[in-house]
């Protein structure tokens, strides 16, 4: 991979840059100088931002508003790179009010090696496709970036620094190997889960000894059963010997039943007795009331309407006789108020006065006189009619009283042909309750009594009810006996199928046993097999193959940054899963704890490690298995590596940097006077002048820094 260039607006302290501001940027080492808070760091802070930035899980850049310019509300960066000879531009932006936008573009190969951009096609175009995107390109997470590839400010020690577990975790994180072994442990996790699945289907409900407790509990409820059965049978016989010294329970029921329909209709002879008497005494009808009085007294309701019609249709002959005055009047009113309005008019304009009829002129006297007839004959006229129109309303208000009584006395001629009918049926109903008591009797010759009370008497008993209840009471006693012997019958049989049921669940329970304990055997093997897995990474992959490794990447950059002082790197796991750090001392000759370290030996054995691992990672594989594809980002970003160091040791890292050949990039920020000593790029970093950000120039040697200086 290779960076060709970057262009940021208003990116934290930067206005507008692109880096270079022509062309591409080289491979190999470059300088990025200038003083201290200018924005060196920055500048490689937007690389990591188009790259990989996401605010709901990138937190080493800080929030949105943090990467804005102070007093503006939006930025975008552009970061232009070469991959395996395809040319790719990735572009981020956002505000203080929208979202971050992602863009991931494939552009032209010659256009972008003179610095230009022709987009040939857009690959993704969201936040998560673009990660997803260049992870996939490069073959490496943005964490994997931050820990090997990207050495931030103040961190160059960190691995030096990093102790027992934490230092094991970084080394499994780098190198996947929690990978191998996740993926060993899910397949066995995956076994155990079918097993475990498996075991439910044989997993018993309810052990044997609860369900041979509940046997017997149930062959105790049955044995009560049976015995309360003994005790129904001797209660209900008890109680046939004495419903037997009694008269048959159906025949006491017919009888029963017999009087009571007696006693309803007793009631309802009397409740329409009382109904006949009333409306007899309402139209005085004499009792017996009989049925020519009636019709006799419905003539006369008839003859009344007749009457009442005949005095009807009078009255609404008049009403005609009155209308048609009325209209006369009103005719002979409106002819006088006409003739009235035409005289008036005529007085009104001076003209002749001339007769309303004949059109005849007449004199002043005549004109007046008729005038006066008008004025007088409109008053009485309409006076005459007021007269008229209510006599109208008299004879209407007569008429609807007349048709007021004609209805009452239709109701009462309904009331008496009713009347009719409920004698007819009241002599129905008596001759009912005459068979009714003439079957009671006969009834009670059977029993050789003339009534109820005798009946009642001849068993010890004050009345006939008294007999019906206790006749009745011993039969509901014998129904009842006979239906609880029913239902424990019922139960005793359920229990029975249930001591079956139970004694099957027993065979059962004895079969799941020798499942399980099959099932569980496999399980405690694929215990012992996931101890054997973990067992395997941490002592053949990390002992055996990953430390070595790493002893073997980074001796050589160990000996150069030391400048000889330190050689070889000792990583050694112990029993609780940690890692010991010591590194061999060719001054001292002896090998050291990492606690012994001074601040410059952990920064230049921390940049050894950091150097050593990444190139590392780009060949080796921890299995045969694992996957072939290296990491193809492989370029490096050191901030302020070269602090901690004296003179020398910081020659020494230049001179590695300026010849390791194993990545495509390296880009080493520092603001200390090295560049006249190494011929390499660089790019000087400087602050803005008032409210201007900060600017970058590029240059392919320090002395063209030098001449534009002089400038």
């Amino acid at each position: 991979m290779r960076i060709l260039w970057i262009q940021a607006k208003n990116f934290k302290c930067y206005s507008d840059i692109r880096v270079p501001s022509q062309g591409i940027l080289p491979k190999g080492l470059l300088f990025v100088e200038g003083e201290n808070s200018v924005g060196k760091s920055s500048l490689f802070d937007a690389i990591f931002y188009a790259l990989f930035y996401d605010p709901t899980t990138t937190k080493e850049l800080g929030t949105k508003e943090d990467l804005i310019r102070r007093n503006y509300s939006e930025t975008r960066v552009e970061v232009a790179f070469e991959l395996e000879n395809k040319y790719y531009l990735v572009k981020r932006e956002h505000s203080m009010k929208t979202s971050v936008q992602a863009y991931l573009l494939e552009i032209d190969s010659a256009a972008a090696m003179q610095g230009k951009t022709i987009v040939k096609q857009t690959l993704s175009q969201t936040v998560v496709e673009v990660e997803e995107k260049i992870t996939a390109l490069l073959n490496i997470t943005k964490e994997k970036v931050l820990n090997t590839l990207i050495v931030r400010q103040g961190s160059v020690q960190d691995l030096a620094e990093a102790k027992g577990a934490e230092l094991r975790n970084i080394i499994y994180e780098l190198f996947q190997l929690d990978f191998y072994r996740d993926r060993a442990l899910e397949i066995i996790k995956d076994k155990k889960q079918k097993l475990d699945e498996n075991k439910e289907k044989y997993q018993i409900e309810r052990t044997t000894e609860n369900i041979e407790l509940e046997i017997t509990d149930t062959t105790g409820i049955i044995d009560k059963s049976k015995k309360n059965i003994e005790t129904l049978d001797s209660t209900i016989e008890t109680l046939q010997i004495k419903i037997s010294n009694f008269p048959d329970f159906k025949e006491v029921q017919d009888i029963n039943g017999l009087t009571q329909r007696f006693d309803q209709q007793d009631r309802t002879i009397k409740s329409k007795q009382s109904s006949i008497t009333a409306l007899g005494q309402k139209f005085k009808l004499k009792e017996p009331i009989a049925t020519k009085n009636i019709a006799s007294k419905s003539k006369e309701f008839e003859e009344k309407i007749n009457r009442n019609t005949e005095e009807k249709e009078s009255q609404e002959k008049e009403i005609e006789t009155l209308n048609e005055e009325r209209s006369k009047l009103e005719i002979e009113r409106e002819n006088f108020y006409n003739r009235k309005e035409s005289l008036e008019r005529i007085a009104e304009k001076g003209e002749k006065p001339k007769c309303d009829v004949c059109e005849q002129e007449i004199n002043e006297e005549k004109f007046k006189e008729l005038l006066a007839i008008s004025k007088r004959n409109i008053p009485a006229l309409t006076q005459g009619i007021k007269k008229k129109e209510e006599t109208i309303k008299t004879k209407k208000s007569e008429i609807v009283k007349l048709d007021g009584v004609n209805q009452q006395i239709r109701n009462d001629i309904n009331k008496l042909a009713n009347l009719i009918n409920d004698i007819e049926e009241l002599t129905e109903l008596n001759n009912v309750k005459d068979d009714i008591e003439n079957s009671i009797q006969t009834s009670l010759q059977n029993y050789k009594v003339k009534s109820l009370d005798d009946l009642a008497k001849k068993y010890s008993l004050s009345d006939f009810n008294e007999l019906f209840d206790h006749i009745k009471t011993l039969d509901d006693e014998i129904k009842k006996s006979h239906l609880n012997k029913k239902h424990t019958l019922s139960n005793i049989k359920e229990r029975y199928e249930s001591i079956e049921k139970l004694k099957k669940q027993i065979e059962e329970n004895k079969k799941k046993e020798v499942e399980l304990a099959k099932i569980d055997m496999e399980i405690s093997i694929f215990d012992e097999v996931r101890a054997l897995v973990e067992k395997f990474i941490a002592e053949d992959l990390i002992s055996n193959r990953m430390l070595a490794g790493i002893q073997q990447a980074t001796r050589g950059y160990i000996y150069l940054f030391t400048r000889g002082r330190y050689s070889e790197l000792y990583l050694e796991p112990t029993r609780t899963k940690t890692l010991n750090m010591s590194i061999k001392d060719e001054t001292l000759g002896f090998v050291k704890s990492q606690n012994l370290l001074s601040g410059g030996d952990k920064a230049a054995i921390g940049l050894g490690l950091r150097i050593g691992i990444s190139e590392l990672l780009k060949r080796i594989r921890p299995t045969k298995d694992s996957p072939s594809e290296p990491p193809k980002m492989d370029i490096l970003v050191l901030d302020e590596p070269l602090g901690s160091l004296d003179e020398g040791r910081r020659s020494k890292v230049i001179e590695g940097l300026v010849a390791e050949k194993k990545f495509s990039q390296i880009f080493l920020i520092t603001h200390t006077n090295i560049r006249r000593r190494f011929k390499a790029p660089i790019l000087t970093i400087q602050s803005g002048s008032g409210s201007a950000g900060s600017t970058v120039s590029f240059h392919y040697s320090p002395s063209e820094v030098e001449e534009e200086a002089e400038e």
